[in-house]
């Protein structure tokens, strides 16, 4: 199936312009110290043991710490069907407000 890629800067702006989820594949404790807003967190060994179900009729903006686990993500999240756009560089290049907690 194949995915698109985008600065992690334009992850709000796609999400909210496509009705899309952003999806945090760190893990738990990562995703609790700070995310981006409105993301939800499915940790990339979940996506790797195919443990998880996300609505397939909506885009899935994927993203990581710095890059390559999201990559790895999208790679599996498109094979399983899904409508996947990863982001290029990380939580280490986002520059925008971050959520702390839940």
């Amino acid at each position: 199936m194949g995915f698109n890629s985008i600065p992690i800067r334009n992850i709000i702006r796609e999400a909210v312009a496509r009705g899309g989820i952003i999806v945090d594949v760190r893990s738990r404790e990562e995703f609790l110290e700070g995310h981006i807003p409105m993301a939800v967190n499915v940790p990339f060994e979940l996506i790797e043991e195919r443990e998880y179900t996300l609505p397939r009729s909506k885009y899935l903006l994927v993203y990581c710490a710095h890059g390559v686990s999201s990559m790895k993500a999208s790679l599996i999240m498109s094979e399983d069907g899904y409508k996947v756009i990863n982001t290029i560089g990380g939580l280490a290049q986002y520059r925008g407000p971050v959520t702390r907690g839940r």
